[in-house]
């Protein structure tokens, strides 16, 4: 299984998870490779998730972009004995420095819950961090016109990990298609 992990307030429908999936549908892959769950808001529940998933389910690698991607090195470092590979596109490095320190009252724009981000929620995105493992393979996809996340944060952090930086594109990762066969030959899944 190929587990994709979307962005903060994101959704199973985002544009790369459409592509990614019809790229693998046609190069014949079956409909149940690649897997995109719903996210929970609260960090904790989306940890809750995640280590449900890398205990029972088959985890062959993991996508993941934006705060997905920070969770994606979260997934490969606890899967780091079956040898689990995780690609990062545009990721959040260190995501706790943008949760707020008070309750803030949110609403998800794609499935209209409303739920509140604290302290709390920092706390559980240091402890995951805290779990990362630098002994593991990933590929880092960056374009550096990435309005919303600062692309260098992510080249330093991730400086020995194979790396594209590019130049141009947005925090949506402009024509991600086109990188879409070397990626999944990284991971090994076609």
């Amino acid at each position: 299984m190929l587990l994709y992990l979307h962005g903060f307030e994101s959704s199973p429908g985002s544009l790369k998870i459409i592509q990614t999936q019809d790229y693998l549908k046609a190069h014949g892959a079956g409909a149940d490779l690649l897997y995109a769950p719903q996210q929970p808001s609260r960090m904790a529940e989306i940890r809750a998730l995640l280590d449900d998933l890398i205990e029972h389910r088959p985890i062959k690698a993991v996508m993941g972009s934006s705060l997905g991607g920070f969770w994606t090195h979260y997934v490969v470092s606890k899967l780091r004995q079956r040898h689990v590979r995780g690609v990062l596109i545009n990721p959040a490095v260190r995501p706790y420095s943008w949760m707020p320190e008070e309750v803030t009252e949110r609403v998800h724009p794609y499935t209209n819950e409303h739920y509140r981000l604290d302290s709390h929620d920092r706390e559980v995105l240091i402890a995951a961090e805290q779990q990362f493992s630098q002994d593991v393979e990933l590929m880092v996809l960056l374009q550096a016109g990435d309005e919303r996340l600062d692309y260098r944060l992510a080249r330093d952090y991730y400086r020995t990990q194979r790396m594209l930086v590019e130049q141009g594109g947005d925090h949506s990762f402009v024509d991600f298609p086109r990188y879409l066969p070397a990626v999944l030959e990284f991971l090994d899944v076609l």
